[in-house]
């Protein structure tokens, strides 16, 4: 194994320990708190490529513990799993992901607010190769078009923002990535990006400064009505 593949792997040892020990605290939080559902049900398109990376990622999770652990010699090798996708855009976004440096190591996260009675899910938890520390994923199908597109502005401490999906999106992130920092303690270097998967491709945005500062306000108006 290269000087670079041990750092990876050390890299990929530390953050699904650190991964594992949140999980434990969120489980025991979950009581009494209400879970935001985020789910994309009537996006047909969208529910399936996420269900396929998220399935695979899982997959490659496992196999990454197995062989931490001592049960396999070679470390996994994600690019063969992906090749097996049978739902292209799933294994465009992978293969994007990886190209820039993004290994998802998780998916479906679980993470609960100190700020709020409120939980929910983080679509991907990745290690980044090239920067070091874990990249938050909110994975966003479809949207082609129309992302940008403004319906009005946002209301409150946002109304100087734009409410298109694309600032929904971001806000979104805003609010996972404050609970992921909130349930997993012990990880210190955290980014965040919106991913778009479609028919033009993948692309990827770091999550908007506005949002992350808007992010414990939010947190509480979206407990507040959920």
């Amino acid at each position: 194994m290269s000087h670079d593949s041990s750092k990876l792997r050390r890299q990929i040892a530390n953050a699904l320990r650190a991964l594992d020990a949140g999980r434990e605290r969120a489980r025991s939080e979950r009581q009494g708190i209400t879970h935001h559902d985020r789910s994309r049900k009537g996006q047909r398109f969208g529910s399936a490529v996420d269900r396929a990376a998220c399935e695979l990622v899982l997959k490659f999770r496992d196999r990454w513990r197995r062989h931490l652990r001592g049960c396999t010699k070679a470390a996994p090798d994600l690019r063969p799993m992906i090749a097996e996708l049978k739902i292209p855009h799933a294994r465009h976004l992978l293969l994007a992901l990886l190209r820039q440096g993004l290994i998802p190591i998780d998916a479906q996260v679980p993470v609960t607010s100190a700020d709020a009675p409120l939980r929910t899910e983080v679509d991907f938890v990745c290690c980044d190769a090239r920067e070091g520390g874990m990249a938050l994923v909110e994975l966003k199908c479809g949207f082609c078009g129309y992302r940008t597109r403004a319906s009005g502005r946002m209301q409150h401490e946002l109304r100087q923002q734009n409410d298109s999906p694309e600032m929904q999106h971001h806000l979104q992130l805003a609010l996972t990535t404050r609970m992921f920092r909130q349930t997993y303690r012990d990880v210190t270097r955290v980014s965040a990006y919106v991913v778009y998967c479609d028919d033009t491709g993948v692309t990827r945005q770091p999550l908007r400064v506005w949002a992350s500062r808007a992010a414990k306000a939010a947190t509480l108006r979206v407990a507040k009505f959920t």
